[in-house]
């Protein structure tokens, strides 16, 4: 009876060595197949995708490349924006130039047929000194301003086109003074009058005559309208 009992003591000891060497078994599996400990975030790309995740300079040069295509894009703008303005201003300015050249021509065309309240007075070759035919004509000029106050007068000096562009410039400049000198001493305001000198590049006949370089030496009066 007692060896029977020793028998089956030993026997519910086996068995309950069995069962703890069994469940620590159990558990340590389960906790190493578990999600205890979190993996790193480029080991789960890794494991997802097969390669590495970005690293952090090749996403710095991702930024970098998307800042310079950007910086790309708003210097194009900039130069096309540049571009269209610079258009607008010759468009401007050859439509400013059109119209000058438009009045000009009509004034010199106006000017032929004798019409205009001031007309043309002429100089001899290389001369800048007022004949005694242009200083009478200067009088009667004198005597319209008189009566036309409110009006301005501007004074082109011109010459035929012998000689250098800056020397006749210069002549140009000296016959135009020399018309407001003597409107001046016949009591016309100063501050009525301004000179220009256009030299030799307003001719009024572009012939390669005497006749027509006789009609290029000469001072032009536009009359300003009353402000």
């Amino acid at each position: 009876m007692v060896k029977t009992l020793r028998t089956l003591g030993v026997l519910i000891s086996l068995l309950f060595l069995t069962f703890v060497f069994t469940a620590g078994c159990a558990k340590k599996q389960t906790i190493q197949e578990g999600t205890g400990v979190a993996k790193p975030a480029g080991v789960e790309v890794k494991a997802a995708t097969g390669k590495p995740g970005p690293t952090p300079e090749e996403l710095a040069a991702l930024e970098k490349e998307k800042a310079l295509k950007e910086q790309t894009l708003r210097q194009q703008a900039e130069k096309e924006r540049l571009a269209r303005e610079e258009a607008e201003k010759e468009r401007l300015e050859k439509e400013r130039l059109e119209k000058e050249k438009a009045a000009a021509e009509a004034e010199k065309a106006a000017q032929a047929k004798g019409e205009g309240p001031l007309a043309d007075i002429h100089f001899e070759f290389d001369q800048f000194s007022l004949t005694s035919e242009a200083r009478g004509l200067l009088q009667k000029h004198a005597a319209w301003l008189s009566t036309h106050s409110g009006n301005s007068v501007l004074i082109e000096g011109h010459c035929d086109d012998r000689g250098t562009t800056e020397y006749n410039l210069a002549l140009g400049e000296r016959r135009a003074a020399e018309t407001l000198k003597f409107l001046a001493a016949l009591g016309i305001n100063r501050s009525r009058m301004k000179t220009v000198s256009y030299g030799e590049e307003m001719p009024l006949d572009p012939a390669e005559t005497e006749a027509a370089w006789a009609k290029n030496r000469r001072v032009h009066f536009v009359v300003n309208p009353k402000k």
